[in-house]
C-alpha cells in the first residue's frame, strides 16, 4: 500500500488561494479545498483551527503576493508612487479575484491595510522627487494616490476598463496618479 500523502498548512493554502483565484473568496470552503487536493476534509481541519484562521491566511498571502509584485516592479525604483500604482493596476487584471478577495469582502479580521499602504509611501524620502516633502506631507500623498489607484483597479477588476497592457495600464496612470502626485508637490516660487 503506497503511503499516505501529508498535506501541510501551505499545501491547503496553496489550493485555498487557487479556489479564490477561480472562485472568489466566497468559494472557499472544507469541501472545496478538499477536491482540489483529491482527499478528504481532514487534512483541511488539521491544517486550520477553522474557517475563518484559513480565510485570514487567504488574504495575509495574497497581501504578501500584491507586496512583492510592487517590490519587483522596475518602475517603483524610479517612482515609488507610480510604480506602485502600476503593480496595483497589473495585480488586478492578472489576479482580480484576489482584488476583490482583499478589497471587496468584508473580513472577520481586518487585513494589514498599513501593510499595503507602505507600498505606496516605502521609500519616499529615498526617492529624489519626493524627498522634500515631510513626512506628513509623504504619507498624504501616498494615501490620495492609492485612493485614485483603487478607482483604477475597480474599474479593471469590473471589466470596464479592459486596456491591461503594460502600456495601456502606465498611460492611465500618467492621467490618473500624476495629478495627484504634481497637485501634492509644493512649487517652487
Amino acid at each position: 500500500m503506497p503511503p499516505k500523502t501529508r498535506y501541510t498548512a501551505d499545501s491547503v493554502l496553496e489550493a485555498a488561494l487557487k479556489v479564490v483565484q477561480n472562485d472568489g473568496l466566497e468559494g472557499v470552503s472544507a469541501r472545496t479545498i478538499a477536491n482540489m487536493l483529491g482527499c478528504s476534509t481532514a487534512p483541511v481541519s488539521a491544517a486550520f483551527e477553522n474557517m475563518q484562521a484559513l480565510n485570514d491566511a487567504v488574504v495575509t498571502a495574497i497581501i504578501a503576493q500584491l507586496l512583492a509584485a510592487i517590490d519587483a516592479t522596475e518602475a517603483t525604483k524610479a517612482d515609488p508612487i507610480r510604480g506602485a500604482a502600476f503593480a496595483m493596476a497589473r495585480f488586478t487584471a492578472d489576479h482580480p479575484r484576489y482584488y476583490e478577495a482583499l478589497f471587496l469582502h468584508r473580513h472577520h479580521s481586518p487585513p494589514d491595510w498599513a501593510a499595503i499602504r507602505s507600498g505606496f509611501s516605502k521609500d519616499l524620502g529615498a526617492s529624489k522627487r519626493y524627498a522634500h516633502l515631510d513626512a506628513r506631507q509623504r504619507d498624504a500623498l501616498a494615501w490620495r494616490a492609492s485612493v485614485v489607484t483603487h478607482g483604477i483597479c475597480i474599474e479593471i477588476w469590473s471589466a470596464r476598463w479592459t486596456k491591461t497592457s503594460d502600456a495601456a495600464l502606465k498611460r492611465l496612470i500618467d492621467q490618473l496618479v500624476e495629478p495627484i502626485i504634481e497637485g501634492s508637490i509644493p512649487t517652487s516660487e
